[in-house]
């Protein structure tokens, strides 16, 4: 039987799911473990403060309303984001201003930026794209000329670099999230890091306001993730979660993307559940974990990355991704263009090997922001042709050169 690979393995491990079950049947002091996990996270970004918060969309909102962002305020975002952000943007009174991405960088563009640029212009969001930095000397410049705040969006980047500095200590502030698919997971929950005290004093204070998620929910989240460790180990995926991804597939539907995704919406006003539901001491205890092990799964995933980008590089039909000249990706995703995309996924999985177009949107081009409708031309082009090939840190040597071969062999077969 040939090889079945997921499109990822969550960083997850035995161990972890041993440290949330301790925590979620006793009942110490919540705020003793979350400050812990701050102040260790924050020494590993570069940053003054980490505070850690129920959502990075929630965070970022957080950040605008510190700052004091509103009305007639202009915040310029990617357009290939995911639609929460601009949405929230909104909602916190800005109107968000799109500019276009790199080609096969997929992450902001400086000259973009600067082209977009208005008297009203508040905000700009460099979001680390599937764990790319942006070219954040030419940004900051950008931005310190028009005393432009930058709020680097890390969601896919933690412990990624640019010039040797962890990106989310490079700009004003920054937002994480921790969700089951990311390079580092708490299950849920995100953080915020800053060095300035205004602003993380703002944070503070209305996240100390909340009182911590319900056991319920994180006893969920803890059995969501022990339950995807195991069914994307190799040796039980291909027996269990595989048979119903093709199943799922066969049906014209996508279990994994229905499971972690959700339906794209504006918001009239802030949610109430993003402001019910303070960190857990669970959450910062298997998120302290994670941070012990980062350095070796973001290794894995670089190797990995570099293994493909080398294995991939002259696939006819096939454009790799390209990374800013001093950017030190994690390889959070990998992935690649080609303009018969759908048939190129069909065919992976035809050969054990499952992919997904991934959460992100050409938001300048998006009815939920009609009026903010703009060009932006690689973007436009990303969201026709990109395919997220299997780069997570649980793939053996084997798996890699299975990987690289069916790609080929796909593409190949495209092209006749």
């Amino acid at each position: 039987m040939s090889a079945r690979i997921p499109r990822f393995s969550p960083s997850f491990s035995p161990a972890e799911a041993w440290i949330s079950l301790r925590h979620l049947v006793s009942f110490g002091d919540e705020r003793k473990e979350v400050e812990a996990f701050e102040a260790e996270f924050a020494a590993y970004i570069g940053a003054r403060h980490a505070i850690m918060v129920p959502s990075a969309r929630y965070g970022f909102y957080l950040l605008l309303k510190s700052w004091g962002l509103g009305e007639g305020d202009e915040v310029v975002l990617p357009a290939l984001t995911y639609f929460a952000i601009p949405a929230l943007a909104k909602t916190a009174g800005c109107t968000p201003v799109f500019a276009d991405i790199g080609e096969t960088t997929h992450v902001l563009e400086p000259a973009a930026f600067e082209a977009a640029i208005t008297p009203r212009t508040r905000a700009v969001v460099p979001t680390h794209l599937f764990g790319t930095p942006c070219d954040m000397d030419a940004i900051r410049d950008i931005a310190q000329a028009h005393d432009i705040r930058v709020i680097e969006d890390c969601a896919q980047s933690t412990g990624a670099c640019w010039k040797g500095q962890r990106v989310g200590s490079l700009g004003d502030a920054a937002y994480y999230t921790f969700g089951l698919t990311k390079n580092i997971t708490t299950l849920s929950g995100a953080m915020i890091t800053t060095s300035d005290d205004t602003v993380a004093g703002s944070v503070r204070e209305t996240i100390d306001s909340l009182s911590p998620g319900s056991l319920w929910k994180a006893s969920r989240e803890a059995a969501t993730g022990t339950a995807m460790m195991l069914a994307t180990h190799p040796w039980i995926y291909p027996w269990t979660l595989h048979p119903l991804i093709v199943l799922g597939n066969n049906l014209g539907k996508d279990p994994i993307h229905d499971r972690f995704g959700e339906a794209p919406r504006t918001y009239d006003e802030l949610p109430g559940h993003y402001q019910s539901a303070g960190p857990r001491a669970m959450q910062a205890a298997v998120g302290r974990r994670q941070l012990s092990r980062i350095e070796a799964l973001n290794g894995a995933r670089a190797a990995n990355g570099r293994f493909l980008d080398e294995a991939l590089a002259h696939v006819p039909g096939l454009t790799p991704p390209s990374y800013p000249p001093g950017g030190e990706p994690i390889y959070m995703s990998f992935v690649v263009h080609h303009r018969e995309r759908d048939d190129l996924a069909d065919a992976l999985r035809r050969l054990g090997v499952d992919t997904t177009v991934g959460y992100m949107s050409n938001c300048a081009d998006s009815d939920l922001f009609p009026e903010h409708r703009t060009r932006c031309p690689h973007a436009e082009t990303a969201v026709a042709e990109l395919l997220h090939i299997p780069v997570h840190p649980n793939l053996s040597q084997a798996r890699l050169d299975h990987l690289a071969e069916a790609t080929r062999k796909s593409c190949l077969e495209i092209g006749r």
